[in-house]
Parts: C-alpha cells; structure tokens; sequence
C-alpha cells in the first residue's frame, strides 16, 4: 500500500474553497498547485491535482476542460498502478460525459470505474463509484435499479460520518425518487406518484441538512430546487416558494448554471401556484441570461417553459411565437451536440495519441498544453 500524499496548502485550500462554492477560486489553486507537482516532477500530485480540476470543473459547468482533466488523471494513476484513484478518476469523467449527453461512454467509464474499485478494500470509494452509477441510470431513465445503489452509497457515507457524501448522494437519491414519480404520473397511477414525490421530499430534505452542516452551498441550492419542485407536483405551492426563498437567501455567490436552475425552477412552481405574471417574469429574465451566455441548453428549457406559461395566460400568438422559438432551439441544440461529440473525440484521440507516444518512448508524462496553461475554454 502506497504511503499518503502529501498535499500542499494551495491544495487543501482549493479543497476548502470547492467546499464553499467558490469554484473559480478552487479551480485557480489548483492550477497553482498542478504548475508546482509538474515542474517538481510529482506525478502522484499532478494525477490527484487534476481529478480536482475536473470536479471543479464539474460544478463550474465546463464540462468539456472537465473531462479532458479527467483522463489526464484517470491515464497518471493508471500509470502509478493506483486502483482507488484510478477509479475516483473514471468516476468523475462519467459524470463530465453525462453533463455533454453521453450516456454511453459514461456507462463505459463507470463500469470500468467499479471493476477497479472492487480491487480494493475501500468502501468510500466504492460508495462513490456507486453514486457515479446510479447517475449513469438516472441519466438513462432508469430511476428504480439507481435507488438500490444510491441506497447503499448513502448508508456508507452514513456510517462513516461523511456529511458531503451523504449531502450528495442524498440528493440524487431524491433525484431518482422525483423521475419515479413523473414515471407513475405518466401512467396515471397518482397514488404512486405521490409516494415517490413524498420520497423525494425527504430525501431532498435530508440531504439540505446535511449540506448546510457541511456548508456545501452547491449541494444545498440543488437540493433546496429538487425539494421546492417536489413540494409544487405535491400541491404545496407555498411551502415549495418559501424552499425557494431559502436559496435566494444563501450569502454565497452562486455561478451562472446554479442560477439559471433557481429561476427556471422559481418559474415552474410559480406557474403551479398560478402566479402567471411573476413566472413569465421570471422565466423572461432567465432567458435572457441564458441567451446572453450563451447557455443554449438552458434557452431551450426557458423558451419551452414560456410558451406553456404565455398559453396558461392566454395569449395565444405569443405563446405560439414562442413554440417556435422553442422547435428552433431544439435545432439548434442537436447541432450543437453534434458538433461537442465531434469535439470530444478529438480529445479523447489527442489524449490517446500522447499516451501511446509517451509508452513508445518510456518517458515521463508529457501532459497536454490544457492542463499545463490551466486556461478555461471561453
């Protein structure tokens, strides 16, 4: 077993900044720390410098620089014969696939992923592996086998006392939940689909109380969203606005993507409880954002979710206008993903390339510019 790596202070610092929310900040200690371990030549601290990089990638929403990240470090600790870490690697990089659309090579990374965690005694990381799993699922519209292995994940986290494992895990715990009970909607079997929205209220609710002990304000404003959605399809309109002001009145300073999930959310449950004007308000401002950054998959959510609220108001030749709008978003989108498919393989070539360069000459890592220059993709 090889002996503890010694991480310097840039390093926990990043980890308590990734903590707080501040992932910019995070992600330029890490940076700091990774431009160090390569000139000193710390293979050990770049692998574990840039599976940080990738998580923080993760929450900052750029998935693309994530997963590159990702397989820098999944190839380092494979290298290093590091099993655990190999696996805490392809764990991250199937939730970075998941976040570009694809499910398949997600479920290639996690399954490999649980082959390498299952080499080891170590129920932490098998918890997180688990957790990686029951995302893959979810991802595929498979709640029901996901909530069997996020079940296990959570009691892990439980009996260990690890309060951001549980935080999280319980969040996608009641993730699962909500899809089960928009599954039993779908049937028109009302009776389960208010047990699972029940379920998903508590599981949301558990895992808001264990993220504001840990101050984990990411997993709190999702959860907080996860439990006010559940609470408006429950008929508790009220009770989900009032969830709602909860993560308006976090002091952190929540990114672009976490904000755009709280108002199109606000706007959904505002749309429930009939408040027609204040949710086409709402969404109109999220739409903006959204177009203004550029956030194309999120303009696709708002546009559809306008055109529902300007046809519960009534005005039929705006909300048709905005049907439009939507059909051409959509459009847009799937181009778009194929061009960030196209993009991905061309990574993933790149990454395959250095590392059958680097085997050919028995030399060290040569790691690519991306991670060298740690610049975020504009």
């Amino acid at each position: 077993m090889s002996a503890p790596l010694a991480l310097p202070e840039d390093f926990i610092r990043g980890t308590q900044l990734l903590r707080a929310g501040r992932f910019d900040a995070a992600l330029g200690a890490f940076r700091t720390v990774y431009s160090a371990a390569q000139a000193a030549d710390n293979v050990d601290l770049m692998a574990a410098t840039l599976c940080e990089m990738a998580w923080s990638c993760h929450r900052l929403g750029d998935a693309e620089q994530g997963l590159e990240c990702a397989i820098g470090a999944k190839w380092l600790w494979q290298r290093r014969g590091n099993q655990l870490e190999t696996a805490r690697a392809m764990s991250v990089a199937a939730m970075l696939y998941l976040e570009l659309d694809f499910a398949d090579e997600a479920q290639d990374c996690v399954s490999r992923a649980l082959q390498a965690a299952s080499m080891e005694d170590n129920e932490s990381m098998l918890a997180f592996v688990l957790n990686a799993q029951g995302l893959v699922l979810l991802a595929r519209q498979q709640p029901e086998p996901a909530v069997d292995l996020l079940e296990q994940a959570v009691a892990v986290a439980g009996r260990q006392a690890n309060t951001a494992g549980s935080a999280y895990y319980l969040l996608n715990l009641g993730m699962c939940h909500a899809m089960l009970a928009e599954q039993a909607s779908s049937r028109a079997d009302h009776a389960e689909a208010d047990r699972e929205r029940a379920a998903a209220i508590e599981f949301s609710a558990a895992a808001i109380q264990h993220a504001q002990r840990g101050d984990d304000f990411w997993t709190l404003r999702l959860a907080l969203g996860v439990n006010a959605r559940a609470l408006a399809l429950q008929g508790n309109g009220e009770a989900a606005l009032l969830v709602l002001d909860q993560w308006a009145e976090l002091l952190d300073q929540p990114g672009l993507s976490q904000h755009l999930h709280y108002l199109l959310t606000l706007g959904d449950v505002q749309l429930h409880v009939g408040r027609l004007e204040e949710a086409r308000q709402t969404i109109v401002d999220a739409l903006g954002r959204a177009e203004a950054a550029r956030r194309l998959d999120q303009q696709v959510s708002a546009a559809g979710k306008l055109a529902e609220i300007l046809e519960a108001i009534g005005d039929a030749p705006a909300a048709l206008a905005q049907f439009k709008r939507y059909h051409f978003l959509c459009l847009e989108q799937s181009a778009a993903a194929a061009q960030r498919r196209n993009r991905v393989a061309v990574l993933r070539a790149n990454v395959m390339l250095r590392r059958n360069r680097d085997q050919a000459m028995q030399d060290q890592y040569a790691p690519p510019t991306v991670f060298s220059a740690g610049q975020r993709r504009a």
